[in-house]
């Protein structure tokens, strides 16, 4: 989908917002797919920055390991969150993912949905 939403939050507190998502408590299970690979804070001057975040995910459902890169920058008056899932299909000729990537994409993007800006002016 790779559908970029904006939201009220800086980058700092979207990538907290991530690393939280990752290390959350709950169902040991689902706790050991996610690992944060690397971030990376690019500056561009005047408070003005972009945030990439590299997510390994694995999957039990279909045994895939996924990646998700997230990209949060404020060049803009909202921070931009970009969402792009790679590696979710396994096989040399056939690689269905059974909709897990945008599963993951979809999930990601949940974390900020109470953030969003719903309208661009």
């Amino acid at each position: 989908m790779c559908d970029d939403i904006y939201i009220t939050l800086s980058p700092e507190e979207g990538a907290e917002l991530l690393r939280q998502w990752v290390e959350e408590k709950g169902n040991f299970i689902r706790k050991i797919g996610k690992n944060i690979i690397d971030s990376y804070v690019v500056h561009f001057g005047e408070n003005q920055k972009a945030i990439i975040v590299v997510i390994e995910y694995f999957t039990w459902r279909n045994n895939n390991q996924m990646t998700a890169t997230v990209v949060l920058d404020n060049t803009k008056k909202y921070t931009k969150v970009h969402i792009v899932v790679g590696g979710s299909s396994q096989g040399i000729i056939f690689t269905f993912d059974y909709g897990a990537g945008e599963s993951l994409e979809t999930n990601l993007k949940s974390i900020f949905k109470p953030y969003e800006v719903k309208e661009m002016r």
